[in-house]
Formats: C-alpha cells, sequence, structure tokens
C-alpha cells in the first residue's frame, strides 16, 4: 500500500482551499482581544470567548463599511471568510463587516422579519387604507408620560382644535411594550370609536424601538379596520410598524399633522367651495334672466295677439280665396279643352268634317280628271299630227303612189311581181288598174 505523502506547504494549500470554500461567508459573535493597528491601516486582533480564540484581521478596505470603531474588550459581531495563513499555518478569520453585537442581532432580526412580512404582502400598497379627510375622533397609542404625545396634542391643537383626542395609553419599550400595543390596537378596533390612529414615539436606539419591530405588532397593524398612521422615533428611524402601516410619518408631530386638515388649508378649500358657489349661482342667475327675457319677449298683450290674429286669418282668407279662385280658373280651363275634345270627336262634327273633306276630295278628284282630260287630249291631238305626217296619204299627197296586188297587199318589190300581173295604184286622188308589163331591178 502506497502512502500518500504531502509536503506541508501542500497540505496547508489543500487546507486553506477547502476552509475558504467551506466557510465563505459566516457570521461569527466574539470578545476583541490583542487588537493591533498598524500604520497600514489594517486592523488585526483576535475574537475570543470562554473557552476558545480565534485570529482575526479585518483589512482597510473593508472598514469603510462600519462605523464603530474597534477596541479590546468590545462584543462584537462579524461577517468573513476562515482562511489560513500559510507561512505560519495559522488559522484565521477575514472579517468584511464589523458592528457591536447585541445591536447586529436585532438587526438581523429586523431584516429576517422585513424579509418573512414583505413575502407575505404585509407592505403591499394594495392594503394600505385611505385616511379620513374631516375625522371626528383621533385615536393616540403611545406612552401617556413621552413627549410624543405632547407633540401631538399640540400639533392638533394648533391644527384642529375641534378634533376629540382619545388616548389609548401603553409602554412604549421593555418588556411589556409589545403585548400592550397590541392589546390597545385590538381594543380600538373593538370600541370603533375612532376615525383614524396614531401610533407613535419618540426616537431611541434599535434596541429602544424593538417593541414596534415585533411580529405581533406588525400583525396586529396590518388586521386593523382602523387606518394607522405611524410616527415612530425621528425622520432617521424605520421600524416594521412603520412598514406596515397605512401611512409612515417622519416624527410624532408629522403624524398629527397627517390625520388633521390644516385650519389655512381648510378655510382655502372653504373659500374655493365658496368661489365656485358663487360662480355657479352667478352663472344659474344668468342663465335664469336669459331664459326670462326670451318667454318675456315672446309674451304679448292680448289686444296685439287678437290684431294678429285677425292679420293672420285676412291673410289666410285671402290665401284660400286666391287659391280657390285659381282652382277653378284651372277647371274651367281643363273644361273648355274637356270640350273642344268632345266637339271634335263628336259624330255631328265629324260627320260635317268628313263632308267637307268628301267635297274637297271630290273637287280634287274632277280637278285632276280635268288635268288628265286636257293632257289626254294633248296627247291625242299630237299623235293626231304626228300620224297624220307618217299616214300614206299625206306621202301621196307628196307625189307617191301605192301598189297593190289583186290580194290586197302592198308591192315592195318587183320581184313579187310577174309581166301581165293586175295591180292597183293608189295615188293622192283616186286609184289607177295596171297590168306589169315589164320588172325592173
Amino acid at each position: 500500500m502506497t502512502k500518500e505523502i504531502y509536503s506541508v506547504s501542500q497540505l496547508t494549500r489543500e487546507l486553506r482551499s477547502q476552509l475558504e470554500s467551506g466557510y465563505r461567508a459566516i457570521w461569527v459573535e466574539g470578545e476583541i482581544s490583542g487588537l493591533a493597528t498598524p500604520a497600514s491601516g489594517h486592523l488585526y486582533f483576535s475574537l475570543k470567548e470562554k473557552n476558545a480564540v480565534i485570529r482575526s484581521a479585518y483589512f482597510r478596505n473593508k472598514r469603510s463599511l462600519t462605523s464603530i470603531a474597534p477596541k479590546n474588550g468590545m462584543q462584537v459581531l462579524v461577517r468573513g471568510q476562515i482562511s489560513l495563513y500559510e507561512p505560519r499555518g495559522d488559522l484565521q478569520l477575514i472579517v468584511s463587516f464589523m458592528e457591536e453585537a447585541g445591536e447586529g442581532a436585532l438587526r438581523r432580526s429586523f431584516e429576517l422579519l422585513k424579509q418573512t412580512l414583505s413575502q407575505e404582502g404585509l407592505f403591499d400598497a394594495v392594503h394600505k387604507k385611505a385616511l379620513p379627510a374631516y375625522p371626528q375622533k383621533i385615536g393616540v397609542i403611545t406612552s401617556i408620560s413621552g413627549a410624543a404625545l405632547q407633540d401631538i396634542l399640540t400639533t392638533l391643537k394648533r391644527r384642529y382644535a375641534s378634533v376629540s383626542v382619545i388616548l389609548y395609553p401603553v409602554l412604549v419599550q421593555g418588556e411589556m411594550a409589545t403585548q400592550q400595543i397590541v392589546e390597545m390596537l385590538n381594543r380600538a378596533n373593538q370600541r370603533n370609536e375612532v376615525d383614524v390612529l396614531i401610533l407613535a414615539r419618540g426616537g431611541g436606539s434599535l434596541e429602544d424601538l424593538q417593541a414596534f419591530n415585533e411580529e405581533s405588532v406588525a400583525r396586529a397593524i396590518f388586521n386593523s379596520d382602523l387606518p394607522i398612521v405611524s410616527g415612530v422615533g425621528h425622520e432617521v428611524d424605520f421600524t416594521i410598524a412603520d412598514l406596515v402601516s397605512d401611512l409612515r410619518a417622519a416624527t410624532p408631530t408629522a403624524a398629527a399633522e397627517h390625520v388633521s386638515p390644516s385650519l389655512s388649508q381648510m378655510k382655502k378649500e372653504i373659500q374655493d367651495v365658496d368661489q365656485q358657489l358663487r360662480k355657479t349661482l352667478l352663472k344659474h342667475l344668468q342663465s335664469s334672466q336669459q331664459t326670462l327675457d326670451y318667454f318675456t319677449s315672446r309674451l304679448i298683450h292680448p289686444a296685439r295677439k287678437l290684431e294678429l290674429l285677425e292679420q293672420r286669418r285676412q291673410r289666410l282668407h285671402y290665401q284660400l280665396k286666391n287659391n280657390i279662385t285659381q282652382h277653378v280658373s284651372r277647371r274651367e280651363y281643363e273644361l273648355r279643352g274637356l270640350n273642344s275634345k268632345i266637339q271634335l270627336h263628336s259624330p255631328q262634327n265629324r260627320l260635317s268634317l268628313y263632308r267637307q273633306q268628301l267635297e274637297q276630295d271630290k273637287r280634287s278628284l274632277k280637278n285632276t280628271m280635268l288635268r288628265k282630260l286636257t293632257d289626254t287630249q294633248r296627247n291625242v291631238f299630237g299623235f293626231r299630227e304626228k300620224l297624220q305626217i307618217m299616214s300614206p296619204e299625206h306621202t301621196l299627197n307628196r307625189g307617191y303612189a301605192i301598189v297593190q296586188d289583186k290580194q290586197n297587199r302592198v308591192v315592195l318589190d318587183s320581184d313579187s311581181t310577174r309581166s301581165g300581173d293586175e295591180v292597183n295604184i293608189k295615188l293622192a286622188k283616186g286609184n289607177i288598174d295596171a297590168i306589169v308589163s315589164r320588172r325592173n331591178q
């Protein structure tokens, strides 16, 4: 079996690596001892308790994160990383943050509760209740002997003297403070005698304000049906109660100012409302006056009304008479037109028209026939003259003769005759019988 042998540097290096990876960011509480403050600005000390001690280093670049001045014997809470200083093989804590131990525990508790309640939605704006604008009664949960109560009463008297104030006295620090605050929150809600609650106390350390950082107080505030204004501590103080309340005020005085309307502001609002009412009334009066003027202008004296009615009657009578006259005239015109059409299409009239047309046609026919006859006679005379010109008698009168054979056929060719044939020669005056003795071509 082969033995694994480490060199010293190997062992210290491996131990350092395992320590730094396994203890990266841890919280350690202890008492400062052997504090050394060299010129480099780094701090070297030991954290010890009864039976243990661990060497620590707080380097200058990390010291700006804390406001405390470390000193021997101080109980502190530090956050850091475990490491090993190889040259000497010393285990040491490299510190990155330091605070006093008591307040540190409270702050860790504060941050843890804050994270838990935030995840549950207790701080969400959707749950915040609106404050009444003009509360009649204001409840104050605070110490009866504290300066916070006097600040609240003085502010309310100055700003809103007419309001009633009901005090729910409680302790504001110590072991019994948390229980009393929860009881008074529940009692105020059960009585339901005020319009808004102020939860207040003066300033103090984180430990002094611890009652307002308790979970039971936070849940009592969240479950309240009454709106709650928190005025815990001074402006720099911030508690869980501030986060859960419906409104966080920087101081008790500021809380009283938030729940009470300012007299000057109220006066201004009243003046604004008065001015608005005056404007509205003036506008209404002007509108009413305009309406009155309108109806007045339309209001007429009865005599004048009768006169206007008589004028309107006469105008309508004239229009009616004119319309009737025009209507009668149109009807008479239409009637005359119809009579004309009737007369035009009556049998007697049509017969008369037909007679006239017949006479006209007879005259036209007679004239036409006369013209035709005259034209015909003229043509006959012309043809007669042409016939006379072309007639045989006319030809004979010019010295010609017509030769006919025994069959009264006109002899046109000498070849159609023979010697000894008898022929008749017709002259212009008289006829001659002859015998063909010879033919000539």
